[in-house]
């Protein structure tokens, strides 16, 4: 049987990456976190907006039954 994994020698030997295509791949990141940081806020904000308009809703249905 051949046990040879060729996924094993992928990265070896090590190189060094193009100046460019680092600063392209930081950029990405760079923007990625921004809009996860950002979709994050909205989505954190909205769950709360959602909890207590439901609450205040009740609050409101309780008051106009008595």
């Amino acid at each position: 049987m051949n046990n040879h994994n060729p996924f094993k020698e992928i990265g070896h030997p090590p190189e060094k990456v193009p100046p460019e295509l680092k600063e392209k791949i930081m950029d990405d990141v760079s923007a990625f976190l921004l809009f996860m940081d950002i979709a994050t806020l909205f989505s954190a904000n909205y769950t709360e907006a959602i909890k207590s308009f439901f609450k205040e809703r009740k609050k409101k249905g309780r008051t106009n039954k008595t």
